[in-house]
């Protein structure tokens, strides 16, 4: 169970991430101090359904086209967010992504979308073994959710900027600007 002010460990296809409830303005202090982030560093989203983004954010005909192509996977994308959204947290754009992994996948369809981001002290390496991230993490967090035996890669997700007609390249992954434009 998460209640208010709770922060998890799930694992991703990525790297495994601190996560709080979408609109918990507690847990989400929490993530910045825990991680001694910097606050205009926004969190980004993690979704199971593509129908989540809904109240979230603008989708365009090329964002669902790389969202249907990609998703579940190792693609975030910054899209504008909608009026809705904007007017309970203040932020004009978002990142968003649907991890390929099925415990992230079943914890996000239990407790709705959520804000992750890797787990790791600002500027560190993503942790990635248990036993660290029980020392330096397991006093913060209610639940650590074991990665299991699913291939994940070690590295972040490519990060692409839709929130204009031109796809930007914010953080290169595994997947390359020519695939993008490809499509």
């Amino acid at each position: 169970m998460m209640n208010k002010g709770d922060l998890i460990v799930i694992p991703t296809d990525t790297v495994y991430g601190l996560a709080a409830k979408l609109y918990d303005d507690e847990a989400l202090l929490k993530i910045y101090e825990i991680k001694g982030r910097e606050q205009s560093k926004k969190i980004p989203l993690l979704i199971s359904h593509i129908d989540q983004l809904k109240d979230v954010c603008v989708t365009s005909d090329l964002s669902l086209k790389l969202m249907n192509t990609y998703w579940p996977g190792a693609l975030t994308i910054v899209l504008n967010t909608t009026p809705i959204f904007k007017s309970k947290t203040g932020e004009e754009t978002i990142a968003v992504r649907m991890p390929k992994h099925p415990t992230a996948l079943k914890l996000i369809d239990t407790y709705g979308i959520l804000r992750v981001t890797s787990l790791n002290k600002s500027g560190e390496e993503p942790l990635s073994n248990i036993k660290d991230i029980n020392k330096i993490f397991g006093n913060f967090v209610n639940e650590i959710y074991p990665h299991g035996d699913i291939d994940k890669s070690h590295v972040s997700s490519t990060v692409v900027d839709l929130t204009t007609d031109e796809i930007k390249i914010l953080r290169q992954g595994d997947i390359k600007l020519e695939d993008l434009k490809a499509l």
